[in-house]
């Protein structure tokens, strides 16, 4: 199963992705940026392809992911 998220990278900002809700290792949030800019971002870590950042906030992306059937084997 998938979930739909908002990309937040620099890069790709504002574009949908959907991540493989079983790939999903950690979910947290810190505040990036520099100096009195900052923003706060959500960090989906999906080993071993790495880190997506997102706009969707921590607790709204588990209220998803505990939604989700889970398949098991």
């Amino acid at each position: 199963m998938y979930i739909t998220l908002t990309n937040a990278a620099e890069a790709h900002r504002g574009n949908k992705i959907s991540i493989n809700a079983d790939l999903i290792a950690t979910i947290h949030e810190a505040f990036v940026g520099e100096g009195d800019v900052t923003e706060l971002k959500t960090f989906v870590f999906c080993p071993p392809h790495g880190t997506w950042e997102v706009c969707e906030s921590l607790e709204n992306i588990v209220t998803l992911l505990n939604g989700v059937p889970r398949v098991h084997f």
